[in-house]
C-alpha cells in the first residue's frame, strides 16, 4: 500500500459516509488450473491438479442491500469493466507508484522489504458458522506469513506502516491470501482518487522526492483521504510484528454451508497484547530491526495471533476501503495462527510469492470494492515487473498459487 503516513495534516475533517465507484453485473465465479504440482515442502500436502478460485473482474449477484451505493462505474463510463482494461489501469497504477516512491529492480511495487515465516491456522467451531471456505472448518491448515515494511524502498527504515500477508495451503493443494495491514484504512476509494492523489505527490524533477506540498494542495477535495492520512500519521509504530494488531482494508462476504451471507472485515489480534512505540523512535533503529526482533523471537517462543471477524451491520458501507465502521460491531475470533519458525521462497519452493489478495476460494467472494478488484491487475502487473516479464511471472504465480 501507498504509504504516506508522515505528512503532517491539520486541516481535514472528520471522515463521513462515502459512497461507492462503481456498479457491475454478476459475473461467475472463475476457476483456473494450475500447469504443474508443487510441495509444501515443510507440510505434508502435494498440490496436484490444484484449482484457483480468483475475484472475478465483476461482481456475483448480491442481495439488495449489499448492492453498490453509485451508479457510477468502475471504468469511468462503461457498465463492465473488461480484463483488457482492469491491466492498463494496473499498470498505470504502478508506473505511477514508481514515478513517486522509485523502482527497485527485483522487488516488490509496494512492502518492497519483507521475510517470510511459517506455521499453522485452526479454526474453532465458530468460524464454520459464517463461512464454508476449506481452511475454516477446523483443520490445521499450513501457512507461510510474510511481514513486510509499508514503503516501495526495500533499504528505507521502517515507519509506522507494516504489512502482514498470509497464504494457506489448502489438502487440495489451492492456497488462498488474507493480506493486512497494520493500518485500518487504505488512502482511496476508487482508482480514479488514487491516481490524482499519486500524481499530486509527483515529483518536481525525475528522481526528486515526493512532492508532499502538492499532495496536501490537493487534500481538501479529497477529504476522506485526508482523513485516513491523519489517522496514519498519528498512529503508533510496531514494538513487534507479534504484538501488532493487522487489519484487512477490504471487507468480504462470507458464505456459510445454506449459503447465507455475512459481510464482514478481518483482523489478525496478538494473543500476546499490542504495544507501540512513537515513529520516530522506531525510524531511528536499524532498518531490519522488527524483522530480526521477530525472527529472535521464533527461536524461543512460537507467535500467534487469533483471527477475528468484525461483522458488519445491514446499512454499514462495504465497498469504501477508506471508510471505517461504527464502533461497537460485533467481533467474533473464528481461529489461531501460530508462528514457529522462519523460512524463505526457496524453501517454499516459490520465488515469486504472488499475495494478491482477490485469490480466493469457495465461501469467501468479494464485495463491489474497486481498490479490491484493481489489486489483482496491480499484483500481477507488480510481479512481472519484479520477476523477469509475463511469461516467466505468469508461470511462476501459477505454480506459487499452490506451493
Amino acid at each position: 500500500m501507498l504509504s504516506l503516513s508522515a505528512i503532517p495534516l491539520h486541516h481535514c475533517s472528520a471522515t463521513t459516509r462515502h459512497r461507492c465507484a462503481c456498479d457491475r453485473g454478476p459475473l461467475a465465479s472463475v476457476d483456473r488450473k494450475m500447469p504443474s504440482p508443487s510441495r509444501v515442502r515443510w507440510g505434508e500436502e502435494i498440490a496436484a491438479n490444484a484449482t484457483l478460485t480468483a475475484a472475478p473482474f465483476a461482481r456475483p449477484a448480491h442481495p439488495p442491500r449489499l448492492r453498490p451505493r453509485s451508479e457510477r462505474s468502475f471504468s469511468g463510463g462503461s457498465d463492465r469493466m473488461t480484463q483488457n482494461s482492469q491491466y492498463r489501469l494496473a499498470g498505470e497504477m504502478v508506473s505511477k507508484i514508481h514515478a513517486v516512491l522509485g523502482k527497485h529492480e527485483g522487488y516488490r511495487t509496494l512492502h518492497a522489504d519483507g521475510r517470510l515465516f511459517r506455521g499453522s491456522f485452526e479454526a474453532n467451531t465458530d468460524a464454520a458458522r459464517y463461512c464454508r471456505a476449506v481452511h475454516l472448518q477446523g483443520d490445521k491448515i499450513p501457512v507461510s506469513v510474510r511481514f513486510s515494511k509499508g514503503g516501495g524502498d526495500p533499504f528505507a527504515h521502517f515507519s509506522a506502516t507494516v504489512g502482514m500477508a498470509t497464504r494457506f495451503y489448502l489438502p487440495d493443494g489451492r492456497v488462498t491470501n488474507l493480506v493486512m495491514l497494520s493500518q485500518k484504512l487504505f488512502i482511496a476509494r476508487s482508482i480514479d482518487q488514487f491516481i490524482a492523489l499519486v500524481e499530486a505527490a509527483a515529483p518536481l524533477s525525475p528522481g526528486g522526492p515526493p512532492n508532499l506540498e502538492g499532495l496536501r494542495a490537493i487534500l481538501p477535495d479529497h477529504p476522506n483521504a485526508a482523513a485516513v492520512l491523519k489517522m496514519r500519521a498519528e498512529s503508533p509504530a510496531p514494538v513487534s510484528f507479534g504484538n501488532t494488531a493487522f487489519h484487512a482494508v477490504h471487507a468480504f462476504n462470507l458464505v456459510d454451508a445454506a449459503g447465507n451471507i455475512t459481510p464482514a472485515r478481518f483482523h489478525w489480534i496478538p494473543v500476546d497484547g499490542e504495544k507501540g512505540q512513537p515513529a520516530t523512535d522506531l525510524a531511528a533503529q536499524d532498518a531490519s530491526i522488527l524483522f530480526d526482533e521477530i525472527t529472535t523471537r521464533l527461536e524461543h517462543e512460537p507467535v500467534a495471533f487469533d483471527l477475528t471477524l468484525e461483522l458488519a451491520e445491514p446499512d454499514d458501507i462495504l465497498d469504501d476501503p477508506t471508510h471505517l465502521w461504527p464502533d461497537g460491531r460485533r467481533r467474533v475470533p473464528i481461529g489461531r495462527l501460530t508462528l514457529t519458525a522462519s523460512t524463505s521462497e526457496a524453501e517454499i519452493g516459490d520465488p515469486v510469492m504472488n499475495h494478491d489478495p482477490s485469490m480466493l476460494v469457495d465461501g469467501i467472494e468479494p464485495t463491489d470494492d474497486p481498490i479490491l478488484h484493481i489489486r489483482r491487475g496491480v499484483y500481477e502487473v507488480s510481479a512481472a515487473l519484479r520477476s523477469g516479464g509475463w511469461r516467466r511471472a505468469g508461470s511462476m504465480s501459477r505454480q506459487s498459487d499452490i506451493a
